[in-house]
């Protein structure tokens, strides 16, 4: 006769790992969906500047910044999205997530100061 007890989780309940996984995963989606109105809103935000107009109008005062610094920090978002939707374990998703956010806030910035 063996004494072996087994605890057994119910399967209806997930663990807490797995709802933060899926919580993260959720947020992760949401901020990339925020990604493309946030880009018109700081374009909209650069095209208020004082010499967005000159720039524009002549080519004239235009910002300097190479355009791999935007597609690489789009880059860096969109591999931290695929790894914080693909990841198992929630602290690599939570990291994923953490980096892709900061990538993202980093191409807002370069959007907002095209002009500067």
């Amino acid at each position: 006769m063996s004494h072996e007890t087994r605890a057994t989780a119910s399967p209806a309940v997930p663990p807490a790992s797995e709802k933060a996984g899926r919580r993260l995963r959720r947020l992760s989606l949401i901020w990339a969906g925020l990604l493309v109105p946030a880009t018109v809103l700081a374009g909209i935000v650069a095209l208020t500047a004082e010499n967005a107009g000159r720039c524009l109008e002549y080519g004239d005062g235009c910002g300097s910044t190479p355009g791999y610094a935007y597609l690489g920090s789009l880059a860096v978002a969109a591999v931290a999205f695929a790894v914080a939707q693909g990841a198992a374990r929630t602290s690599v998703t939570r990291t994923a997530l953490r980096v892709q956010c900061g990538a993202e806030a980093v191409f807002l910035v370069l959007v907002m100061t095209t002009f500067g």
